[in-house]
């Protein structure tokens, strides 16, 4: 007896999501209470550690900031995907709290982004200020498809010149010459030899 993979999965999908869903019902947790004793919203992370979210924290202007910063872990994420995804990362949480307590303050957004240069370097912003060095980064790339692109137009231009070989259907071939049979007998001798 054959059975396809739809229907094994069928099978598979209707016993373990029953069974999973009591599980995840009690894994929920009530809202969490702010200092006024106001629900606050709650981030759940898969560890199953609850986090409760202060007013900033999806605020657009601190998300805005955090994607401009590169988090400090190596993960080569912004700040704001790396504390929303990878709840494992020490870093992206401080780096939050840093662009919370700015903004809270009243700093102005390249102040705050500053701050970070000076303290962990240009490495910090996502995508370094098109000065210096930094100009080779933006501008070889695309020059280099254009240089490429127009020696490649060139190439194909020197090229086209050679007419194509075209023989219709039914016509005869031409007979060689005898200077040809004679420059095949030469290469059919170098072969064999």
């Amino acid at each position: 007896m054959t059975i396809s993979r739809r229907a094994f999965l069928r099978g598979v999908s209707l016993i373990a999501i029953p069974a999973a869903l009591p599980v995840a019902v009690r894994q929920q947790r009530p809202a969490a209470r702010d200092s006024g004793g106001a629900a606050a919203d709650t981030l759940i992370n898969p560890v199953g550690r609850a986090a409760a979210l202060g007013p900033l924290d999806n605020d657009p202007r601190v998300i805005g900031l955090e994607r401009r910063l590169r988090c400090t872990c190596g993960c080569t994420l912004d700040v704001y995907t790396c504390r929303t995804t990878d709840f494992s990362c020490t870093y992206s949480p401080a780096m939050h709290r840093t662009v919370v307590a700015a903004v809270q303050r009243g700093d102005s957004n390249e102040q705050i982004l500053n701050a970070f240069v000076v303290e962990h370097g240009e490495a910090v912003l996502m995508a370094p200020p098109a000065r210096g060095f930094n100009l080779a980064g933006y501008l070889v790339p695309g020059l280099s498809i254009a240089a490429i692109g127009l020696a490649l137009v060139a190439w194909l231009g020197r090229h086209r010149d050679i007419a194509p070989v075209t023989v219709e259907a039914n016509a005869p071939l031409a007979a060689p010459d005898a200077e040809q049979l004679q420059r095949l007998r030469r290469a059919l001798d170098d072969v064999e030899s």
